[in-house]
């Protein structure tokens, strides 16, 4: 199998962390392709040109972290399925869904950014204030968590890492301290250290 990532993709990320998670690495060969370079394989395989997008053995493409990952998940049939615990609890699939909109939100900032002198003061005000209750949001249900590395402790990770390494100026971020207790302990991990963002 192929993922076709980017080095600062958040979404390629998670996917990247879920192929560690599970072991895959052996199986799994990682692309590197910048979406904005329009590169023929990207868009061969996926006609909306982001990543990641995965190539399965036979050819067949993937594409969607979540999917991606739901995917690697039930083809590694682990002992520990990293969806398991979210599929089970709807307050757990909800704060999944959280992570991935707050992770949407966090990129169109960005996108947003890029403009420069045209980027909308309307929206980043929207934007941090999404941000701002998202996370706030997620560090109140930080209990709920399951206790192993899981989706949705795998796509929180990508999230706050994401906000550290592209939004500097957002300093409300430090703020929440119990997620970024949370955040520095799980450090140590080979799927975050052989991931980071760049």
């Amino acid at each position: 199998m192929k993922l076709i990532y980017s080095d600062a993709s958040p979404y390629a990320r998670t996917a990247r962390m879920v192929v560690r998670e599970l072991g895959m690495g052996d199986t799994v060969e990682e692309v590197v392709h910048h979406p904005f370079d329009n590169p023929k394989e990207l868009i061969d395989a996926n006609p909306l040109c982001k990543v990641p997008c995965l190539i399965d053995d036979n050819g067949m493409a993937i594409f969607d972290s979540q999917v991606i990952g739901e995917y690697l998940d039930a083809k590694a049939k682990s002992n520990k399925p990293l969806f398991a615990d979210i599929n089970n609890d709807w307050q757990l699939k909800t704060l999944y869904s959280l992570t991935r909109g707050l992770l949407d939100t966090a990129v169109a900032l960005q996108q947003d950014k890029m403009r420069g002198e045209g980027q909308s003061e309307f929206w980043q005000k929207r934007f941090y204030g999404a941000l701002d209750r998202g996370l706030a949001y997620l560090q109140k249900h930080l209990a709920s968590y399951p206790k192993r590395f899981e989706i949705l402790s795998i796509n929180t990770l990508a999230l706050v890492s994401y906000l550290k390494f592209r939004h500097p100026e957002y300093t409300n971020l430090d703020g929440f301290t119990k997620l970024n207790m949370w955040f520095d302990e799980q450090q140590s991990r080979p799927s975050i250290t052989r991931t980071a963002p760049k």
